[in-house]
């Protein structure tokens, strides 16, 4: 992972860190390890950067495949529900 990290291939988003991954645990929420009792992520950190609704937390290359998947998942549907109507157009036609 830190290999990862420092070639850039690994990318914190939020509170999903380093740490957080190799350990496989987040942090309990609100409160900040190694500082004085009472701080809170807010008070440590500062405000959390507001998110737009278009951002997305998918890694790029996920959401390509996700696309891709979906694209040919959509393509065999629109190819079965055409090849159903020219069956039936066709069996109308010969009756």
């Amino acid at each position: 992972m830190e290999k990862q990290a420092s070639q850039g291939s690994f990318v914190t988003h939020g509170r999903q860190d380093i740490l957080t991954a190799a350990t496989g645990r987040l942090e309990h929420p609100g409160r900040v390890c190694a500082a004085k009792f009472g701080v809170i992520i807010k008070q440590y950190f500062g405000p959390a950067p507001r998110i737009s609704c278009t951002s997305s937390s998918m890694v790029p290359e996920d959401l390509e495949q996700l696309t891709q998947k979906i694209r040919v998942q959509l393509e065999e549907s629109i190819t079965e529900k055409v090849t159903r109507q020219i069956m039936l157009s066709f069996s109308q036609i010969q009756s």
